[in-house]
């Protein structure tokens, strides 16, 4: 069992420590994140941080818990100060050799033994080595003993390495999960709910990075569960504008905790962080809150319980379509975290941060988004380390850095083209410095400052670069080359040039090598698929469908592109299954609901294909697909059976709840009346719907001047003069009126028809016109005999 002095190791600052724990617990908890032992850097920089030397020394360490106290104070504070110095808009100046005590060995390169996948580090991360060296001695301590603090340190070292690479590694995930397991397990005997509630969060971060959805809401669903929170979103009648004058419903955020459960305030956990300041919207129309009718039942969230928010906010961005309806859901959850008084530094600022992107997209609150981004990011109060680093790790808050590109993307989104250029390229975000001087029509001026950047020092991503500065396509083989063969970057951008200019067969193998490289490159297994789908190779467009479904399972488009590619293969039944996924992601997209009409048909699932029929005519108010619809009529007709072995006559009702409609949208289309008609349970409705079938094909006159249509009425009137006598023949005495009034209807319809027939006289018709007469005949003399 992990102790409370343990336990404060993990330095969440969230607790008031006594007199009676070690003196390195209180340096850390003071934010004194000092190497002390430099005689033991020496020894481990001198080994070149080999894993296997380091290993046997540290194990020599074994029954000396004093000893490895140390290695992991040193780890812990070598780690913390990576991320305060990156995690901080204005860092002070760090020597870094003054700081270990010793010279940094000049043949380890932080940078290049960080990379994984192929997947360099941001060039604006600072002091990398300290990341490098922290999480080796994590490693190794966690391959010694695998306790609560080894293994979250470890995992914590890993979840701050992937966020530091310019892209997702497959490698990393992997050892995530590894790490995560593990950690899982021990957490189950941890009597600290609320220290279980921080490792979740901390776990759904971590997935949440790599889009995995379910997982983080695993995870968060476990987390509100301990911490007794109830969250629910309620529509109450409120005011958005200075001069609206009728309130209109508003989402509105209730919150509730669990009066059993006990937990520290936000005030005594977080009371002394200072938080950044927040902007008032300061617009003519628009109120800085919505102005409620009435309260709203809202509790003063504890810290957890705030990040708890925040994460709930971050899982619907993912999770969800990105639309207006997405954005207005996640407003109550942010609104509810800016209005407690105290709270965790990190939850403010990536709160403040999510609001700033949601508020960049309207001309009314774009300014004070900008205003919020620039007081962030120039914000030299000096918030001590321990408020910085309080809770880091579960808001899944960028580095420093991103905060700057967010506020040039604000800049640019306001027209301020030469003021985001300016910061982009002090980011050295050569990217959006393309995008800035094509928008300033120079592009010619992206090629050379990028050119320039190659003079000083090339990579492989300035040589990508060039490449799609100038679209030569010799750049991307230069930086395969410069990369020995191994970097994902190079081919990803090749395949891109190539996807661009819809040269699909060429771009496949491209991509196929940067995901051999990198397996979790989302963005290229989606090209692959659709490549492979415009070249009509099936089995690699599902392969890459499938992975990218996996990796990203709420995009509709690649649920339904695979269910194409399965329809292809001729396996509809998986087709179906994949239509299945598209819907739960976009339920409001005609198209798709007419590919789910089609394979569910041909699969036999028969329910589904009503279902479609009525959301199409939600969506389009129209629906006239004969073909399905015959199709569907015969299958209850006929009872057949569906997907699952059950008799399809079951849905009758429910089809001519359809076709009812059907028919009152397309009043004239005699082929669903006629389909509606065979449907019919009595001979009546039958009848009746046939005469409706019968005016539709009638009413434009001409109907007779053709043989082939003059067949189509005739057999139609021979239908209609057949049930109606039927229905005659078997009308209750209390429906023999309306059944009379049927069959003098029929009567006057066929013989109508026979002589418009009997006036073309085609020789086509002369047998059926024979028929026609033989069952008129028959109709007149059963009439006379009722009379």
């Amino acid at each position: 069992m992990t102790s409370n002095f343990e336990i404060l190791y993990l330095c969440n600052y969230d607790d008031q420590l006594d007199d009676m724990v070690p003196d390195t617990v209180k340096k850390l908890w003071s934010g004194q994140f000092t190497i002390e032992n430099s005689d033991l850097i020496k020894e481990y920089l001198s080994s070149g941080l080999d894993v296997d030397v380091l290993q046997n020394t540290i194990k020599s360490y074994q029954n000396d818990d004093t000893k490895l106290k140390r290695v992991l104070q040193t780890a812990i504070s070598s780690f913390l100060t990576f991320c305060d110095i990156n995690w901080n808009p204005h860092p002070k100046e760090l020597d870094l050799n003054k700081y270990l005590g010793n010279e940094w060995p000049q043949d380890i390169d932080a940078s290049i033994k960080l990379q994984r996948d192929s997947e360099p580090l941001f060039a604006n991360i600072l002091h990398p080595e300290l990341l490098y060296f922290s999480s080796q001695i994590f490693s190794i301590l966690c391959s010694i003993e695998q306790n609560l603090l080894h293994l979250w340190w470890s995992f914590r070292s890993k979840v701050t390495h992937q966020r530091v690479l310019e892209d997702t590694s497959a490698t990393l995930y992997n050892e995530l999960e590894l790490i995560i397991a593990k950690l899982y397990n021990v957490s189950q005997i941890l009597d600290k709910p609320r220290l279980k509630i921080l490792l979740y969060l901390e776990i759904a971060q971590a997935y949440l990075i790599y889009g995995r959805v379910q997982k983080v809401e695993e995870y968060l669903l476990k987390a509100r569960e301990i911490a007794g929170l109830k969250l629910e979103l309620t529509g109450i009648l409120g005011k958005r504008t200075k001069f609206q004058q009728e309130a209109l419903a508003q989402l509105a955020l209730s919150s509730e905790l669990d009066d059993s459960i006990e937990r520290l305030s936000a005030e005594q956990s977080h009371g002394d962080s200072e938080l950044p300041v927040e902007i008032e919207l300061q617009d003519d129309l628009r109120l800085n809150q919505i102005a409620f009718n009435e309260n709203i039942t809202q509790a003063e969230l504890p810290s957890l319980e705030q990040t708890l928010c925040l994460l709930n906010v971050q899982f619907l961005q993912k999770s969800q379509p990105k639309d207006d309806l997405r954005d207005e859901e996640v407003r109550p959850y942010i609104d509810a975290i800016l209005s407690q008084k105290s709270g965790p530094w990190s939850t403010r600022v990536a709160a403040l941060l999510t609001r700033c992107k949601l508020e960049a997209n309207h001309k009314r609150t774009v300014e004070r988004a900008m205003l919020q981004a620039e007081t962030i990011v120039n914000d030299k109060s000096g918030v001590s380390s321990t408020s910085r680093l309080s809770y880091l790790w579960a808001t899944g808050l960028s580095p420093a850095w991103s905060w700057r590109q967010q506020l040039a993307d604000l800049y640019l989104s306001l027209g301020l083209v030469k003021a985001a250029l300016e910061e982009y390229q002090k980011l050295q975000l050569w990217e959006d410095v393309i995008v800035c001087y094509t928008m300033l029509q120079l592009r010619h001026k992206a090629a050379e400052v990028i050119q320039q950047q190659i003079d000083i020092e090339p990579t492989v991503k300035l040589y990508c670069l060039l490449g799609d500065a100038t679209d030569d396509i010799t750049c991307y083989s230069k930086a395969w080359e410069f990369s020995n063969h191994k970097s994902s970057r190079a081919q990803r951008h090749w395949g891109n040039y190539l996807f661009d200019h819809k040269k699909y067969d060429e771009c496949i193998p491209h991509f196929e090598l940067s995901v051999e490289i990198n397996s979790i490159q989302e963005r290229v297994w989606l090209r692959l698929g659709y490549a492979a789908l415009m070249t009509e190779n099936w089995e690699l467009s599902a392969k890459a469908y499938r992975r990218y479904t996996y990796l990203q399972p709420n995009t509709f488009e690649a649920w339904n592109n695979l269910a194409k590619v399965y329809v292809k293969q001729g396996d509809k039944k998986r087709a179906y299954r994949a239509l299945m996924e598209a819907l739960r992601f976009n339920y409001d997209n005609w198209k798709l609901w007419e590919n789910v009409i089609i394979v569910s048909m041909d699969t036999g699932y028969f329910d589904d294909v009503i279902r479609g029929c009525h959301r199409i005519l939600d969506l389009q108010h129209k629906f006239e697909d004969v073909e399905v619809l015959s199709l569907l009529v015969k299958a209850i007709v006929n009872n057949e059976k569906d997907a699952d072995g059950n008799s399809v006559a079951r849905l009758q009702k429910r089809a001519l709840e359809l076709f009812g409609r059907i028919t009152s949208i397309h009043q004239n289309k005699p082929e669903l009346w006629q389909l509606y008609s065979d449907l019919s349970p009595t001979y009546l409705l039958k009848a009746q719907r046939l005469l409706k079938a019968y005016k539709g094909y009638t009413q434009s006159g001409s109907w007779s001047n053709n043989p082939e249509t003059c067949s189509k009425v005739m057999e139609l009137a021979e239908n209609l003069l057949d049930n109606s006598l039927k229905a005659r023949k078997h009308a209750e005495e209390k429906d023999q009126l309306q059944a009379n009034q049927q069959l003098s209807s029929a009567r006057l319809t066929g013989q109508a028809v026979i002589r418009a027939v009997e006036k073309q006289d085609w020789a086509e018709t002369k047998n059926m016109l024979h028929e026609l007469k033989e069952l008129y005949n028959s109709v007149t003399e059963y009439m006379k005999s009722i009379m």
